[in-house]
């Protein structure tokens, strides 16, 4: 649906802005974004720095880094969940 504020059409999103943006792997690509938010939330939650951080999971903090800041195309859903299990046991 449609709506103009001020003269400027305004067009409400499905509620996942990876399929609003045309992604062929929207369903994919949210799953990621909400694991990945997850893990940030985790990690803050244990205070850690995103070096303790990667060194807890196992990984670099440049990979970890990378993940954070939204950059997981081509990382696939199973290692991100076991960051998450790993960081969780903390």
């Amino acid at each position: 649906m449609i709506t103009i504020i001020d003269g400027v059409p305004i067009e409400e999103g499905s509620g996942n802005v990876y399929k609003d943006l045309g992604y062929p792997n929207a369903e994919q690509m949210l799953l990621k974004a909400d694991l990945t938010h997850q893990l940030q939330q985790t990690i803050n939650n244990l205070g850690f720095t995103k070096q303790q951080a990667a060194e807890k999971i196992g990984m670099t903090e440049s990979w970890l880094s990378d993940l954070l800041d939204g950059q997981f195309r081509n990382i696939d859903e199973a290692t991100i969940i076991q960051c998450l299990e790993r960081i969780s046991n903390f």
